[in-house]
This record gives C-alpha cells, sequence and structure tokens, in this order.
C-alpha cells in the first residue's frame, strides 16, 4: 500500500531565449510523455500543458518527492527521449530557472483548469502571474 498524500504542485519552465520552439506535434509528445511518466518519478498528474516556449505541470506527489529534483529529472529525461525516441538532433533546451507553487486540495480544481485552459489564456492575456513565475 501506497503512503497517503495531498501534496499538490504547480510547476513551470520554459525553454532558453534561443532554444527553437516545440512545434504542435512535439507539445502532443511531450504531453504524452508527463501523463505516462508519474509512476517513474513519484507524481500523479492533475494537468498538463506544452506550450511553444513553456510547460506547466500540475501534480499531486508521492510523498518524499522534492520539487526541485522533480523537474531536473523531467528536463532530462524529456531531451533524452525526444532525442531516442524521435531521433531529433536538437530538442528544445531548458532555462535554468521554474516556478512551483504548492496548491491545496481547495484549489486544485481551479489551478487544473488554468492549466487546462493555458493556450486560450495567452491569447487573451488573462493569466496569474504567480502561476505563471519561473525565476526571481
Amino acid at each position: 500500500m501506497a503512503p497517503f498524500s495531498e501534496i499538490f504542485y504547480h510547476i513551470v519552465w520554459k525553454t532558453a531565449k534561443d532554444s527553437p520552439k516545440m512545434t504542435p506535434p512535439t507539445q502532443r509528445l511531450i504531453e504524452n510523455f508527463l501523463a505516462g511518466a508519474g509512476k517513474k518519478f513519484g507524481y500523479t498528474l492533475v494537468a498538463a500543458a506544452v506550450l511553444e516556449d513553456h510547460i506547466h505541470l500540475f501534480v499531486r506527489a508521492f510523498p518524499g518527492v522534492a520539487p526541485g529534483d522533480l523537474v531536473l529529472r523531467l528536463k532530462n529525461e524529456i531531451d533524452d527521449f525526444l532525442r531516442q525516441k524521435l531521433a531529433m538532433a536538437s530538442p528544445p533546451v531548458w532555462d535554468e530557472d521554474y516556478g512551483v507553487v504548492s496548491v491545496s486540495r481547495s484549489h486544485a480544481e481551479l489551478v487544473a483548469e488554468y492549466v487546462k485552459t493555458q493556450r486560450q489564456r495567452h491569447k487573451s492575456g488573462k493569466l496569474n502571474r504567480t502561476l505563471e513565475r519561473t525565476g526571481a
């Protein structure tokens, strides 16, 4: 039996300034990767959105999962996945920074909806500064 956990993280990281943008097919592949990687990395996916220059990930983390370690491992594994599975010579280069916000269970549905509507929000400019932040 797994330990009980109600640790929710909203994580966002972006590509480096000179990195190629992620195309829609690449975005879908990364979203599928994130959906299938939870057990390996210690999370249950609540919502994910991969845009051309950044990723939003909303997860319920297993106990003992440090968000910084999770982001670093995911960045590395996504790079390996794109290089090996797709033979992509130049996958996105990730910026060193990331943002993480702990989310209470009572706000989980709101944050999940925020992540699921990322494309529309970026088009309309209706963004939450805290949930978009990746560095100091």
